[in-house]
């Protein structure tokens, strides 16, 4: 029947029972009001989530770019140090230097000695750890050594060796003979590292361009190297 209701009852122990009576149209405008309350809910939530995974992935963006720009800083430091070291260095030694890489060197039988360039003076950084204030001093033939080594990795500690060569004004190398207990390292944060150690029999101070300095991780490969020029380090 078109005037048909709905009788809603309502009881309680300490009074008498209430009756309404609800028509179909206002119970049906009730139920629809609900399922649309619950779509928005729903909705909400949805929307919060793909909110927080969208500024996640815009926060994950920015440390990326971040880790660019570090990165591009690091190698912009890179070509300034080598400009400088090109300034400074005397034209007619690095002449030299350049020369002995593409000439005959008579040894016994007339062997070409070639100078890898790159193996010299290119930097290799891992970004595990970070050397500071390295300074060296030579009296006569004995040379000290100090600076300090980094440890750039915040959740664990650090073990290796750190081993040296001298990088003649010829372009060869000549491996140092170090005191291996005072440059094998295990660091959580930093260490002050000092060693002596002598120049190679023959070798003096004004035939040696720098110091060639490589450390190894524990499992032995290389996770830093740079050379030093000898004008950089001296005290």
């Amino acid at each position: 029947m078109s005037d048909s209701k709905y009788s809603v009852l309502f009881m309680r122990d300490d009074r008498d029972v209430t009756r309404y009576r609800v028509s179909p149209f206002w119970l049906k405008i009730f139920i629809f009001i609900q399922v649309f309350l619950l779509l928005c809910a729903v909705g909400g939530i949805y929307m919060g989530v793909r909110g927080f995974k969208i500024n996640a992935d815009l926060h994950s963006d920015n440390k990326g770019l971040e880790q660019r720009l570090v990165d591009a800083e690091v190698r912009l430091e890179r070509l300034g140090n080598m400009e400088k070291i090109l300034q400074s260095y005397d034209p007619n030694e690095l002449q030299s230097l350049l020369s002995a890489a593409t000439t005959e060197v008579e040894q016994h039988d007339q062997e070409r000695v070639e100078v890898d360039l790159n193996k010299i003076f290119t930097r290799f950084d891992s970004r595990q750890v970070g050397v500071e204030n390295l300074q060296a001093k030579i009296t006569k033939n004995k040379l000290s050594l100090s600076f300090e080594l980094n440890n750039l990795q915040a959740s664990k500690s650090m073990a290796g060796q750190v081993d040296f060569s001298f990088v003649k004004k010829d372009g060869t190398s000549v491996p140092a003979k170090t005191n291996k207990r005072d440059l094998v390292f295990q660091i959580q944060r930093f260490k002050r590292i000092q060693t002596t150690f002598l120049l190679p029999d023959g070798l003096d101070k004004k035939d040696v361009f720098g110091l060639r300095m490589e450390i190894k991780g524990k499992d032995g490969d290389v996770i830093f190297a740079e050379t030093y020029p000898f004008y950089h380090i001296l005290a």
